[in-house]
């Protein structure tokens, strides 16, 4: 055999598989073009629908909701926590100065006698003895004191003859019967008050006004004419 021959017989045999296949492939046509694809859906719609699949979608979402809201109430004990905090730290820090000022009213308190001592002895000062130079200055170091107290926050309670009676600045320690005043009100300040950033350091002493009643006055003429009746006589002629 030539090697002609024998080349066209190796092509025939190569090529005639692929007649074989050709011929026993079955054509497509149109109809099976269209139910194809329709066959797929049914699969997937088939599959969707599988049973219990609606009942876990929804255990999932009631799952969903409830982490939801443990998260939020989560979120919501935080942010209480945190303003909780917050307003703990303001009030500690408010505390702390109210302490501080207090321990240093406390430290001046014996200041505050020797003020009061001071104003005394000016109310009563002579006249004659206030041309002096040592008086100027013993007036000055009074002065001094004065500006010390109000420059560590120290201030006067307000506490005048007529002012309405406060029973958290004022302490009453007597009534006095009197017209010039209202009843209930300031007649007599016997002692001043100080205070610090609103911290009471000590009460002004005062004395209440009183008003005396119908039957006391009533009964002071009366008193009077016993006392003339009782009186003994002179002497006989």
């Amino acid at each position: 055999m030539s090697q002609d021959e024998h080349t066209t017989t190796e092509a025939d045999i190569q090529t005639e598989p692929a007649e074989d296949i050709q011929a026993n492939a079955q054509p497509i046509t149109p109809a099976d073009a269209t139910a194809q694809p329709a066959t797929t859906d049914d699969g997937a719609s088939s599959a969707g629908s599988a049973p219990g699949a609606d009942e876990r979608i929804a255990e999932l979402e009631r799952q969903l909701a409830t982490e939801r809201d443990a998260a939020t109430d989560y979120m919501q004990k935080w942010q209480r926590a945190v303003a909780d905090f917050t307003n703990f730290k303001r009030r500690a820090q408010q505390e702390q100065e109210q302490r501080d000022q207090m321990f240093a009213a406390q430290a001046l308190a014996p200041v505050l006698h020797a003020r009061d001592s001071s104003e005394r002895a000016f109310a009563t000062l002579p006249d004659s003895l206030r041309g002096y130079t040592w008086i100027e200055g013993v007036a000055l170091v009074d002065y001094q004191l004065r500006r010390s107290l109000e420059a560590q926050g120290i201030t006067e309670v307000a506490a005048e003859p007529g002012q309405e009676l406060d029973p958290t600045r004022h302490q009453a320690v007597g009534e006095i019967e009197t017209d010039q005043q209202p009843a209930g009100h300031i007649a007599i300040v016997l002692q001043k008050g100080y205070q610090t950033s609103g911290l009471l350091i000590r009460p002004a002493l005062v004395q209440v006004a009183r008003t005396p009643t119908a039957s006391e006055a009533a009964a002071a003429p009366a008193t009077a004419e016993a006392t003339e009746e009782t009186q003994p006589s002179g002497p006989a002629p």
